[in-house]
């Protein structure tokens, strides 16, 4: 059985985007054991990330056009 990778088990680095935000994005080694764990764990972070800024800018939206 594949050993479980949480997003938290990898590092994190800030990098600044061409329009100058700061992203975060998870750092995975190519040479790890369990490469195919990493990626899943990082894809699932980015989409989880993604989703909740999406969700914030909804709400955001929403209450300037309620107000």
């Amino acid at each position: 059985m594949a050993k479980q990778v949480r997003p938290s088990d990898l590092p994190t680095k800030r990098v600044t985007a061409l329009d100058g935000t700061v992203v975060q994005m998870k750092v995975v080694q190519s040479e790890s054991p369990t490469l195919a764990q990493d990626l899943l764990a990082a894809f699932r972070s980015n989409v989880r990330r993604i989703k909740d800024d999406q969700r914030r800018q909804r709400h955001v939206a929403q209450d300037a056009a309620q107000g």
